[in-house]
């Protein structure tokens, strides 16, 4: 596995809040409508999740703004539990990316100032 810093993980976060925006420019009917434009946002969701554990917990810990268990807990849900997936939850996540992705770049912000490119393992 490829040694990357905190910095490069926010960063790894925001290409993946970019894709799903990107997903999701046509709507809620046409997520609903479109599996092509549901498993992509699932699978975003799935790596973002993944992203999340991957970020030390110290780090996590700083930045309460983000609920992280529920981010981790949702990635795990979207790969463990795909036949109990509810469409209106998934939605409400993505309604929710301006709120996720402000947070995200204020900690990589605060981690450029601070100078981060400690790797984590």
């Amino acid at each position: 596995m490829s040694k990357k810093s905190s910095t490069d993980y926010l960063r790894d976060l925001l290409l993946e809040l970019d894709d799903i925006a990107a997903f999701t420019t046509e709507g809620k009917q046409q997520f609903v409508r479109d599996a092509k434009t549901r498993k992509a946002v699932i699978r975003s969701y799935e790596v973002v999740g993944e992203i999340a554990k991957r970020l030390p917990v110290e780090l996590r810990r700083a930045n309460s703004p983000v609920n992280w268990q529920m981010l981790i807990g949702f990635r795990d849900f979207l790969a463990h539990h795909y036949e109990e997936v509810i469409l209106e939850n998934i939605w409400a996540a993505v309604e929710d990316l301006p709120n996720l992705r402000a947070a995200v770049e204020a900690m990589l912000a605060d981690l450029d100032d601070a100078g981060d490119e400690e790797t984590e393992s």
